[in-house]
């Protein structure tokens, strides 16, 4: 059959080619063969999905090129940190996070009516700008609230843009887009689903949760934009995680959202001084990190996860839905543990997306043993990607602690220095203890056939990216 021999070879050359990419995963490779070998048409149809990656590092040139020379103008402002913190903000500086910058007032959010509240509240008030983009914006009674906001604020005269990730978001009201852009506001989306059929970029998502009011108030966070983020879906309670910064640390989230911004609708306006309006508001240290495919191997999220599990030796307690840590991650987290610090992960005891509920579970396997807690939480559903080291660490964003939001998404962090945001960390994740029940080595032997085969292909599926 001639179209086995065209796909068998066209299959021979994707494998011929990703072997000589140099940041390509070896073991996908393997994996990717021996799929394509054993089902051509089917793996020929899956690689064209999900297997380009290797291409990112071309596919994203100009946005990583550009940005590299706008982060270079920046300030190394040190943050007032010493020790062990001025060593881990410098590492996170050199692999592509903003400086650590002082004098910041920081609120951590575990609440959705809070968040959604202060967040809402902010933009109605909002005198100059409001830029933002989500990963998902629901159509639904919370979409249309922030939609019928910007419009609101947009009449008022301000500079209103809102960026979306297409496959996320899939689509927005129309009727509120139309009256938004009438308004004077503008919208786009990061991708566009019709140019990416045979893309490289396909794969990658604009994942990143930011929200800049006036240039000075920014929220970071988990939280899309959706009424199941307030606990109306069908997970019921959302528990999820945000930060609120205030002060000269907004200047770079505004500068990522920007940059974001141009990549997606050509409209430059990175070097608009007036966005830029972050003034000292309090004495916390704060420093942007930022991950994505245009910035292989030196994505400063990664880093910061690394960073936290290497500096801290008394405890590191983690949240996140999504547990798939990267060999460094997983023999810092249990080296850890086995010199005794409290390490502890929380996940949810459901998966909102196919096969993740039993690679938390394997991913978890390769830690328990060494000591590391890990719990399951049956409140709902549990989203937040937060993680608090010491006392001292913070960290609050979109990422997840796996391989897609290491290798594949766009992706943005608070890095936070403070003392007080820990104890409100520390506090939230012991209330969300009390909720959680363990998950331990033994549950895992437990397993049967099939769920031991619904491990096996979430890890071959995890393993594929």
């Amino acid at each position: 059959m001639e179209w086995i021999l065209i796909i068998s070879v066209l299959n021979v050359l994707f494998i011929v080619s990703a072997m000589y990419a140099e940041r390509y995963n070896p073991q996908a490779l393997v994996l990717w063969a021996v799929l394509m070998a054993a089902v051509p048409l089917a793996g020929f149809l899956l690689y064209l999905l999900f297997g380009q990656t290797f291409y990112s590092r071309w596919a994203f040139r100009r946005k990583r090129d550009f940005e590299a020379k706008e982060w270079e103008d920046t300030a190394d402002y040190g943050g007032g940190l010493e020790g062990e913190a001025l060593r881990i903000s410098d590492a996170l500086r050199r692999s592509c996070g903003g400086p650590a910058v002082g004098g910041n007032d920081v609120h951590y959010y575990s609440e959705s009516e809070e968040f959604f509240g202060d967040l809402f509240s902010s933009m109605e008030r909002a005198e100059k700008s409001i830029l933002a983009e989500y990963y998902i914006v629901r159509k639904d009674d919370t979409g249309r609230k922030l939609m019928n906001i910007l419009i609101g604020r947009a009449k008022a005269g301000l500079t209103v843009r809102l960026l979306v990730d297409e496959i996320g978001t899939r689509n927005l009201p129309r009727d509120l887009v139309r009256e938004l852009r009438k308004a004077g506001g503008k919208v786009t989306t990061f991708h566009r689903t019709i140019t990416l059929l045979l893309s490289a970029k396909k794969n990658n998502r604009n994942h990143r949760k930011i929200a800049v009011i006036d240039g000075q108030t920014v929220f970071v966070s988990g939280y899309n934009i959706g009424d199941e983020y307030l606990g109306k879906g069908k997970f019921g309670y959302w528990r999820d995680a945000a930060v609120r910064i205030r002060g000269p640390a907004a200047d770079f989230y505004t500068r990522t959202v920007l940059q974001d911004w141009r990549y997606a609708s050509r409209e430059d306006m990175v070097c608009n001084e007036s966005l830029y309006r972050g003034e000292k508001a309090g004495d916390v240290t704060v420093q942007l990190t930022c991950g994505g495919p245009d910035m292989p191997g030196t994505n400063s999220i990664h880093m910061q996860y690394v960073s936290i599990a290497d500096a801290c030796r008394r405890r590191i307690w983690i949240t996140t839905p999504y547990l798939g840590p990267t060999e460094p991650l997983v023999y810092l987290l249990r080296l850890r543990a086995l010199e005794g610090a409290d390490v502890r992960i929380i996940i949810p005891d459901i998966g909102d997306h196919a096969f993740v509920y039993w690679g938390n579970r394997f991913s978890a396997s390769r830690l328990m043993d060494a000591g590391v807690k890990v719990y399951e939480y049956h409140d709902g559903f549990i989203h937040a990607k937060a993680a608090v080291g010491d006392g001292c660490y913070c960290s609050v964003g979109s990422a997840n602690m796996d391989p897609r939001s290491m290798n594949l998404n766009f992706e943005c962090n608070a890095m936070v220095y403070s003392e007080e945001m820990a104890a409100d960390m520390e506090k939230a994740f012991e209330k969300d203890l009390e909720r959680c029940t363990p998950y331990t080595m033994e549950m895992y032997r437990r397993r049967n056939m099939v769920q031991r085969f619904k491990t096996f292909l979430s890890r071959f599926l995890a393993d594929l990216l």
